[in-house]
């Protein structure tokens, strides 16, 4: 099979592939994000060593194992829902066995990644305040998905200030 790393016609054949493949409509719309949050965390590690990458072909040839581990730990670092984490691997994994058939690569990248088998996401294991806000929301019926994005969002927020405190400090 050979495709062009044009990123259009890669994503394209990407997209055909898992289609053939079995996977439905609503599931293919989950992993055309996926595939987005993977390339654009990607690209932005790609960047943070120099090197400027644009499109999904030239960040590829960075694609490897240790990598794709790192990938999962961000997620499960930035309490990802476990769900999400998973379907987000998933997307991954047909993306190793697409680009071995096609071969861009040799090497299976998600080899030995395995899955989330359970992440706490109690309000013990949040910021006390973050604790306060839900039960605020929770108490004047904000829809339960309000909930969960408000709670998601600030809990990101909060981790990238305790990770960037002497960033923040500076300031």
């Amino acid at each position: 099979m050979d495709i062009s790393l044009n990123s259009d016609k890669f994503l394209k054949s990407f997209f055909e592939y898992l289609t053939k493949g079995g996977i439905s409509s609503n599931t293919l719309k989950f992993y055309k994000s996926d595939l987005s949050h993977f390339t654009g965390w990607m690209m932005f590690k790609v960047r943070s060593w120099g090197i400027f990458a644009e499109t999904v072909n030239e960040i590829i040839p960075f694609i490897n194992n240790k990598l794709a581990q790192e990938y999962r730990h961000f997620l499960v670092q930035n309490h990802v829902p476990f769900k999400t984490i998973n379907r987000r691997l998933s997307t991954l994994r047909h993306l190793a066995r697409f680009l071995l058939l096609s071969q861009i690569v040799n090497f299976d990248f998600m080899n030995g990644i395995s899955n989330i088998s359970t992440v706490t996401n109690d309000s013990t294991s949040i910021h006390p305040l973050l604790a306060e806000f839900k039960k605020k929301l929770e108490a004047e019926k904000v829809s339960e998905n309000t909930v969960k994005n408000y709670v998601s969002d600030i809990r990101h927020f909060i981790n990238w200030l305790e990770s960037n405190k002497s960033a923040v400090a500076q300031n």
